[in-house]
């Protein structure tokens, strides 16, 4: 479904990725886990080029993401949902009208079956009460939910989290981390930035372990976790799930 070759991306004389090369299937949960600063964030945003002028090659199911244009562009961003560790919600907006808001804009949906699908993917993420109430009222959990189904409103084909739990008091997160293990068992294609490792050894398809740029290991979970020899992997994991 996704196909990164050789993905190199560079501020200046700071190179933040280097060499990197991977896919991902249908379906599959894909995990990136490591330290603060190894670019597991810059690429994620490369994926969707949100973050451009790098070298090498994204391609989505066959499409050249890293080289399409405008119009393309835009297209295949449709198909991939993106949350971040910010909520982003229009404050002047009831959570509904949040949901709703961009499948009408790009003609996805009109206003009834968009307010349908918004309606259901709010009970989906345990908020249907919350549909008229706006997003200043809600906890940062209930917000950040409500992100994750405004993502699902543009019926994307792979989900890609870059660390959402990371803004929210340990409390909330749980309630977060239940509705994307919900999407992952439904089949949802999902590519994560995560420190939560216990989220990631009980989801992931696919560890991706990312240091100083690089994929400095990967494998299945149960790999990752229980299995690799990489003295890097041991020592991050050691520090983290002490």
């Amino acid at each position: 479904m996704i196909e990164v070759k050789n993905l190199r991306k560079a501020y200046g004389e700071n190179v933040v990725l280097e060499d990197i090369s991977f896919t991902v299937g249908r379906s599959e949960k894909v995990v990136l886990v490591g330290p603060s600063g190894g670019g597991k964030s810059t690429l994620l945003r490369c994926l969707n080029r949100l973050e451009d002028d790098y070298s090498g090659s994204v391609l989505f199911e066959g499409a050249s993401v890293s080289g399409a244009a405008k119009e393309e562009l835009r297209k295949l961003r449709q198909k991939m949902g993106v949350v971040f560790q910010q909520f982003n919600l229009f404050p002047n907006m009831s959570v509904l009208e949040n949901i709703m808001f961009a499948p009408v804009k790009l003609k996805i949906d009109n206003q009834i079956d968009a307010k349908k699908h918004g309606l259901e993917l709010l009970d989906q993420v345990g908020l249907a009460e919350k549909a008229d109430a706006y997003p200043q009222s809600l906890s940062g959990g209930q917000q950040q939910r409500v992100a994750i189904a405004r993502a699902l409103a543009m019926r994307p084909e792979v989900m890609l989290f870059d660390e959402p739990t990371s803004a929210l008091d340990p409390e909330m997160v749980g309630e977060v981390l239940s509705v994307m293990e919900k999407l992952a068992k439904e089949g949802m294609t999902m590519i994560i930035v995560t420190h939560e490792m216990s989220f990631a050894r009980d989801v992931a398809d696919k560890v991706m372990f990312m240091d100083k740029g690089r994929i400095a290991d990967v494998g299945t979970s149960e790999y990752i976790f229980h299995e690799s020899t990489n003295p890097r992997t041991k020592e991050f994991l050691a520090k983290v799930m002490a």
